[in-house]
């Protein structure tokens, strides 16, 4: 289980921390804790919106569009297990849900549009943030796994009929 750390200032309110787990295996995300204390964690994967920061990955405004598609894709997706969601938000962690802060921009020839309202949190941020990073990262293990099964190709490891 990856543990995920999101600083976020800049946008609406106190800069803050949003906390979360998540499962590569089952595909679960889950937003577990929000903080007004923004000290990096110990074993957490940090992102920061803060270009000086020390951080593991920096989350800046070009990332808000990919981020809000990240977070529909997340939301829509099933689990592993065939039944559970793969994005959960804890009952302390509701007022983190980026939902009401998303709004219609529009369609264009990739379909529906969307931008951040002005007074997005910077905990919705954050929770947008962690699932462009979910994403990204979950991009990066297709792409390597891909390239594990052409190796095993190109080795003549593999058999065609």
């Amino acid at each position: 289980m990856l543990q995920i750390q999101a600083n976020i200032s800049g946008y609406f309110g106190k800069p803050a921390s949003v906390f979360a787990g998540f499962d590569e295996e089952t595909g679960i995300l889950v937003v577990a804790k929000l903080s007004d204390q923004i000290a990096r964690r110990k074993d957490c994967i940090l992102i920061s919106s803060d270009g000086r920061s020390d951080r593991d990955s920096l989350f800046s405004n070009s990332d808000l569009e990919g981020s809000i598609t990240d977070y529909f894709k997340i939301k829509g997706r099933i689990a592993s297990d065939g039944v559970s969601g793969c994005l959960r938000i804890t009952d302390g962690a509701m007022r983190a849900d980026p939902v009401s802060a998303i709004e219609k921009d529009g369609i264009d020839a990739n379909g529906p549009r969307y931008r951040v309202a002005s007074e997005a949190s910077n905990y919705q941020i954050g929770v947008l943030a962690i699932c462009r990073y979910v994403s990204k990262i979950g991009a990066i293990s297709d792409s390597i796994s891909m390239a594990d099964k052409l190796a095993v190709l190109l080795s003549g490891q593999a058999i065609t009929i």
